[in-house]
Formats: C-alpha cells, structure tokens, sequence
C-alpha cells in the first residue's frame, strides 16, 4: 500500500503494518515520516530499536539475525534499515524478498531509502515488502505548493498569517525546509498564536533560502525570470562555485538541445519526451522551453557556456555570474543585454 506523506498521521492512528518503506531525497520530511513511525511504534509497545546501517560491507544475514532474536527487555522490535543508495544489491534483494514472505509478527521493518527510481520501485524486492506493508514516497514540495505548506504548518501552531507574510517567507526559505520550520517555530516564540504579518516575518526571519543548480534550470526552463534571479543571487550570496553551477546548466543544455535536433528532425514532441525518459512532472516544463526556443537558440545557449567556461577560466574577459545570470535569463526568454569586459 503506498500513502502520501500528509495521509501518514491518519494511518499510524491504527495497528502498524509490519513493513515501512520511506523513501526520497527530501531530508526533512523523509526524517518526520520516520520519527512519526518511530514515535507510534513505541506508543504501541515497540519499545526496543535496532539501526542497521546499509554500505559495502554489510551483511544482509544481520536482518535474518535481527528479526529472529528474543530480546531480554522487550517483547516488540523497531528494526530500522538504513539503505541510502536505494539499491540493497543481490544479497540484499534476497534477504528483504525473503523478509516480506515471513515478516515476524512481533516486529516492525522500517527501510529508509533514497530516491527509489521507476526500476528499483519494479523489482521484487520493492514489490512484495509493498504487498507485506507501506510505502511512504517523500518528494520536495514544488516552489508553487510551498505557500500552501508553509500556510498549513503555520495552522498547526496556531499562527493566521497574510498571504504576503506567506509568501515573503516562502521566498526566504525556498528549498530549505528545516529552515522553514525552524523560522515558523521562532515566529511563534516572539509573537505567540494568533495573527502574522508581513513586518514580523521581516523582523523574525533570516534570509535561509538553499538554491542549487538544477532549480535554476528548472526556473528558466519554466520562463520564471523573477525566481531565476533570486536563485542566482541566492547562490552567489553563498559562495557556490560558478565552474560547478555552470556544469550542471551544461548538462541540462545539452539534453535540451539533442530533444531540440530530434524536433527539428520531424519527431513529434510527446515522442521526443517519452525517447529522452522526462519524467512526468517534468514533461510541461520541458515542453514550454522546446516551444519557447528552437534547435538554432538552444546552441546559441551551448556557444555561451563555453564562453562563460574560459571566462571562469582566465582565458577570457568578462563578470562570470553577471554572464550565467544573463544566460539563465535568456533560456527563460528574457531579452538582456551584453555584460561589460571586467576591467
């Protein structure tokens, strides 16, 4: 059975399942989903934890072990494996397949993942601990959800915030959910429950916004000039290496060309995103910038990159991040002019 996360603290209401897969690179709702699970267990008598940490040299006859100890101080048992590469290998694979055939009655199985691509989320591994159990799948909150998350959380604390105070915190702490909370967590200590404005989001707040490379992207992808330039700004502000944050734009400038030259081509759109696997969530994004640029502007996009590349190099004149800004900015489709030669 798979639940949303918001759908979790309903469900943890009743017996717990045998099985509990989290997964997802999102730190911190994947860490609230595992201490929800965690907390309910001991709630419920599962008072003994025991942590298995997932790398090379572990050996999966620790789970077999695990499971069919007798504890001396309880009845009941957390076993929580931690396997951040979401691939537990052959070994691996077998020792959970054989798990979800006889999970013990007496314990509870938490696996915490990474990101579980389509692949994994299909072997039989990830099938049958599915069929045994629950799959929470943690994904980040898109820019365009985090007010109404920020709002709701807020709500929890008994703060009533304007949409402006809503959105300048948003703006704050983009991409940073720790921070979020911890921010939402101060606004409540200094001004106690009931209304929040904008002027106290001001004055409470620290500037805690985590940007990175392929949110940029995403941001200029979807035309959005206004958040393009936060993001830079944001990553300058920093001290992000620009060499770093350059490769990665390359890296998405070059998928966006070869879909562009296979349009050009004749292939129609939807078959050119289903050829280059774009994900779901991502095919409207992607979709808009094809339509917004053809195949001769998405090179003009790789001529400048490797400009900028010998700029950040020494071996040409120019303001690197004035350069990648007016690069994002034009992906975005934003008409900019030439930075000036650095003196």
């Amino acid at each position: 059975m798979k639940l949303r996360p918001d759908q979790l603290e309903t469900h943890l209401q009743k017996p717990l399942a045998p099985i509990y897969i989290v997964s997802g690179d999102e730190p911190f709702q994947l860490g609230e989903a595992c201490q929800a699970i965690r907390a309910q267990a001991r709630a419920q008598g599962v008072t003994e934890r025991e942590v298995l940490h997932v790398d090379r040299s572990f050996d999966w006859n620790q789970l077999t072990a695990s499971a069919g100890a007798m504890s001396l101080f309880a009845e009941r048992k957390l076993i929580e494996v931690r396997l951040p590469s979401g691939k537990p290998g052959d070994a691996g694979a077998k020792a959970l397949l054989a798990y979800a055939g006889q999970p013990a009655a007496e314990n509870v199985l938490l696996l915490v993942t990474g990101k579980l691509e389509a692949a994994q989320q299909r072997s039989k591994w990830f099938k049958a601990l599915e069929g045994a159990g629950v799959v929470v799948q943690i994904w980040p909150i898109e820019p365009t959800r985090l007010p109404q998350w920020i709002r709701q959380r807020l709500q929890q604390r008994g703060l009533q915030a304007s949409a402006e105070a809503v959105q300048l915190l948003a703006d704050r702490i983009e991409g940073n959910l720790l921070a979020a909370d911890q921010e939402m967590e101060k606004l409540l200590l200094l001004n106690g429950p009931g209304k929040v404005d904008v002027e106290q989001v001001v004055a409470a707040v620290a500037d805690s916004a985590r940007y990175d490379a392929f949110a940029l992207m995403d941001a200029a992808l979807a035309g959005d000039a206004r958040r393009v330039s936060r993001i830079v700004f944001g990553l300058r502000g920093e001290g992000a290496e620009a060499i770093a944050l350059l490769g990665a734009m390359t890296y998405q400038l070059r998928t966006m060309c070869a879909m562009a030259a296979d349009m050009a081509r004749g292939e129609a759109l939807e078959q050119v995103l289903a050829s280059q696997r774009v994900w779901d969530k991502r095919k409207a994004l992607v979709r808009g910038a094809l339509q917004r640029h053809a195949l001769k502007r998405w090179q003009g996009f790789i001529y400048r990159v490797g400009e900028i590349d010998r700029m950040i190099k020494g071996q040409a004149e120019g303001i690197v991040w004035d350069e990648l800004l007016q690069l994002a900015l034009r992906i975005a489709g934003v008409a900019v002019v030439k930075s000036r030669p650095a003196a």
